[in-house]
């Protein structure tokens, strides 16, 4: 035995574990399950239900001897606890012995199902959790065969009550495990649910307004282990045992969380989280749950179409990739390649990514090439290369002695399943939490430290930081002597940012800020997220690359950079070198770089062609739109007729991510492979099969047959990707790991287990000989002037008015609306009220919008949800801006 371990026996099994286990999980290291129902590892234990009753003993100690008391045979003397106790609630101790299936035991459990069960409608034929059901399961191995409660005195609740717009209660079923608050409370942090009254009248309800409001409440139907709370989508959708499930990955957001398409004739019933520790844990956010359905949508293409007489006509796909060919060839005769340009979006995988830019550079011989468009543009990231975060880096574990710095980023409506990840590793795990940011967020009710930063200052608070860190000798010289060059210059740099100056700029108190840094600099582990609202500036990155090399916190697991990047594979389209300066795996190109997206849409770019796949500039802005119409030709690649398509010369339909496989990167650079869940409509193509036709119409003979066959060549020509073939990334977990480390509880649902593959930084090889890194300097912009008016901010919301979630009915009513957010007085000084229309001018452009107070807002700032209906925030800050000052006045 170590000092760290405990050994004891269970039902005859010696098993040693951890301390501080509890002896339902010391259980499952023996493959002995426990019987449970309030209990979920993810929460706190609090012995509701009592089916996990268990007879325990522990050594007899002598009361003068202090020591174990010993039987004839020379064995420490067991004395069993008068009553069972509750194995989700009694730590281990060493010696203890747990009988699990002992006739008191067993009689107990009995004992607690009958009294389950006085209540529980027997409608397990039409329920939706029947055939995967814990109460089923353990009624069937534990519970009696009959009841001797009178039918008569059954209590009678409603069957169908609507606890949101998404999840609908049946209180008969309920058992009153409180799985659901306590997830609400411990787990998303929005305490929107209650148990009101006791006993057999107590029943779960929601006081918030609106209804169950969380971004989280599809994951209550999944802990729930009796079926009492649904999903509005899947509601007697389907039986579990029709259901096909095929591994996927969510393509709504960069978190990457791991999914299972459940599918019945064709069709995607409902998705389910796919447990991935690494990734999302056991979770899933509504929007990636409930937003599938532009899948099935009516308003897919099916087929190619062309422009005939001024007119989008259906074709067959031979006769649209060879207009495609002829024109584009034409094109290139004519004008040479920088003719031709090419925009892909960063929904689609890396394999689509890898041959986009390889069409371009390879076949049509142009760097012109980009991603960066929409919310693409808002923020770009290349010290993912440098210092991102270690391989192992597993946000589950993280806690107390780490350090997460989070700045200029809203998480819960960035990255939902992030937010419960970091907020986990503060409340729960004891992690110093540091959130740094223009106004206030969900993330700060987790927060130890809050900074509250002058929006356009974010890059002098971090490079404040970095002073500060340098200013208290709190830098790990070790670390820079082993992975970083040009401290002594970056050491002069900052000298013009001292603490108290930074202050004065930033608005941020000096004392705040060294407090910070301290924090920060002296943690044994630490990592940086960042996201749009700090400004898309290399400025900031840089400081931010500095800060991690200079206190150590770079090139080890859990040390170094996230940035929140806005798609499912943002990562992946710069690591493929979708962009015009560099090649995939972030080299740079050979001679001149190409013309970026913004250059390519500005009109007077030269172009007479551009290829367009899974992304809609022309509903960003009028400007684009304009440039567009102005093409010679222009090709589309898309899902659905969007703004783009309806422009376009030739519209060829694509497979969205559940009707291919292929591979997303998230933003900790994990490569995660998806697998095919349903068929396509009508003769839709995945993206790179529609680019291998299109080479082949431009005279390359490529002879790629699937998906597969495009990554294992990604794995030859691009050194980051290197042994990231699909059966590597589709590989399941370890049986060890899986045995420590992975739980689905809350029904007998089970789903393959991947964790995908990392690629490793810079920093982390230089640690084993490579080069070292420069400790970059870039002088930030000046800092505008006091102005006199409102700072307008586009933010991200999670339910924005992209086309994807458009097509999913079941979250309209949760879309945000053009709008602007102002404090109670802030509206009181305009004399307006929620509803009121006002103005809001900046630069001669005005946009009208209805008003919503908001507590979280703060006096002068003015908030706006981006990629909305109209896009009228980014028509004031820019297509790629993040804020302005602006003039507000009642309309």
């Amino acid at each position: 035995m170590s000092d760290n371990t405990v050994t004891l026996i269970i039902d005859g099994h010696q098993v040693t574990v951890p301390k501080g286990t509890l002896i339902v999980d010391a259980a499952k290291q023996i493959e002995n399950e426990i019987p449970v129902f309030c209990y979920h590892t993810k929460m706190d234990p609090v012995g509701m239900c009592r089916m996990c009753l268990v007879e325990v003993g522990t050594p007899a100690i002598n009361r003068e001897t202090r020591q174990p008391e010993l039987d004839e045979a020379g064995k420490p003397v067991i004395r069993f606890f008068p009553k069972p106790m509750t194995a989700c609630t009694t730590p281990v101790s060493e010696g203890m012995v747990v009988k699990v299936d002992s006739e008191s035991a067993l009689e107990k459990r009995k004992g607690i199902l009958e009294f389950l069960l006085t209540s529980h409608p027997l409608d397990c034929p039409v329920c939706d959790k029947g055939g995967e059901c814990p109460l089923q399961d353990l009624t069937i191995r534990h519970g009696p065969g009959n009841s001797r409660f009178d039918y008569e005195d059954k209590q009678r609740f409603p069957k169908r009550y609507p606890l949101g717009d998404l999840i609908v209660l049946d209180m008969e079923r309920c058992i009153i495990c409180t799985r659901c608050v306590r997830f609400q409370e411990e787990i998303a942090h929005d305490p929107a649910l209650a148990v009101e009254n006791r006993g057999r009248r107590a029943h779960i309800v929601s006081y918030t307004d609106p209804v169950f409001d969380s971004h989280y409440s599809g994951n209550t139907a999944d802990v729930c282990p009796v079926g009492a709370l649904t999903t509005r989508d899947f509601r007697f959708g389907a039986r579990s045992w029709e259901l096909t499930n095929a591994p996927s990955v969510c393509n709504h957001c960069g978190v990457g969380c791991n999914t299972v398409l459940s599918t019945r004739t064709g069709q995607i019933k409902r998705i389910m989280p796919r447990q991935n520790e690494a990734v999302n844990e056991v979770w899933i956010c509504d929007k990636g749950r409930f937003g599938h359905h532009f899948n099935g949508s009516p308003n897919r293409l099916t087929t190619p179409l062309v422009r005939k007489d001024g007119e989008l006509v259906e074709a067959s796909w031979a006769e649209a990739l060879d207009l495609v060919g002829q024109k584009f060839a034409a094109i290139k005769e004519a004008g040479g390649a920088n003719a031709l340009g090419g925009i892909a979006g960063a929904r689609l995988s890396n394999e689509d990514l890898y041959l986009f830019q390889k069409l371009f550079r390879d076949v049509i011989g142009a760097h012109n090439i980009d991603h960066r468009v929409g919310l693409s543009a808002t923020l770009e990231d290349e010290t993912a290369y440098t210092v991102g975060v270690g391989c192992g880096t597993d946000l589950s574990r993280t806690g107390k002695g780490a350090a997460i710095l989070v700045i200029g980023s809203d998480l819960d409506q960035e990255a939902p399943v992030l937010y419960l990840r970091v907020a986990g590793a503060a409340a729960k795990r004891g992690a110093r939490l540091i959130n740094a940011g223009g106004r206030q967020t969900k993330l700060d009710a987790q927060a130890q430290t809050s900074l509250r930063y002058r929006y356009g200052t974010a890059t002098h608070l971090a490079l404040g930081l970095l002073a500060s860190v340098v200013e208290q000798k709190l830098v790990d010289e070790a670390g820079i002597e082993a992975r970083a060059t040009g401290f002594a210059e970056l050491k002069k740099a900052l000298q013009n940012y001292a603490t108290a100056k930074v202050a004065d700029v930033t608005g941020v108190d000096a004392e705040e800020i060294n407090a910070a840094a301290k924090a920060f600099a002296e943690a044994d582990n630490g990592i940086i997220i960042f996201g749009l609202e700090a400004g898309n500036d290399s400025a900031l990155r840089a400081a931010l690359e500095a800060l991690a090399l200079v206190t150590g916190h770079a090139g080890e697991a859990d040390n170094g950079l996230i940035a929140v990047l806005p798609h499912a594979n943002s990562r992946g389209a710069a690591d493929m070198g979708v962009v015009p300066d560099r090649l995939p795996g972030y080299a740079p190109v050979d001679g001149e770089a190409g013309l970026s997206a913004q250059e390519m849409l500005a009109g007077e770019s030269g172009l007479k062609g551009m290829l367009i796949a899974g992304v809609d500039p022309a509903a960003e802005s009028e400007a684009y739109q304009a440039a567009l119409e102005g093409l010679d030709f222009l090709v589309v690649q898309e899902l659905f007729l969007t703004e783009t398509a309806k422009l376009a010369d030739v519209v060829l339909p694509v497979k969205g991510a559940a009707e291919r496989d292929g591979t997303f990167t998230n933003l900790e650079r994990r490569v995660q492979a998806f697998d095919i869940g349903v068929p396509a409509p009508g003769l839709a193509w995945a993206d790179w099969l529609v680019l291998v036709a299109i080479a082949g119409r431009l005279g390359a003979e490529w002879l790629y047959a699937s998906a597969d066959g495009v990554m294992a060549e990604i794995t030859q020509q691009v050194p980051l990707y290197a042994g990231m073939e699909f059966e590597n990334l589709t590989a399941p977990v370890s049986l060890e790991r899986k045995t420590s480390h992975y739980i689905y509880e809350g029904m007998s649902f089970t789903a393959d287990a991947r964790e995908g593959v990392q690629w490793p930084t810079l920093a982390e090889n230089n640690a084993e000989g490579g080069p070292k890194l420069p400790l970059r300097f870039i002088e930030p912009a000046p800092v505008a002037g006091d102005e006199d008016g409102f700072t307008l901010v586009g933010s991200r919301f999670l339910y924005d008015g992209g086309r994807l979630l458009a097509e999913s009915q079941v979250v309209e009513s949760r879309i945000r609306q053009p709008q602007i957010l102002l404090s109670k007085l802030d509206a009181q000084r305009l004399g307006v009220a929620n509803g009121d229309e006002v103005t809001v001018s900046q630069n001669g452009v005005s946009v009208a919008l209805p008003v919503k107070i908001n507590r979280m807002v703060a006096e002068g700032t003015a908030v706006a949800p981006r990629n909305v209906a109209g896009r009228p925030v980014e028509k004031l800050v820019g297509p790629g801006g993040v804020y302005a000052t602006v003039k507000v006045e009642k309309t």
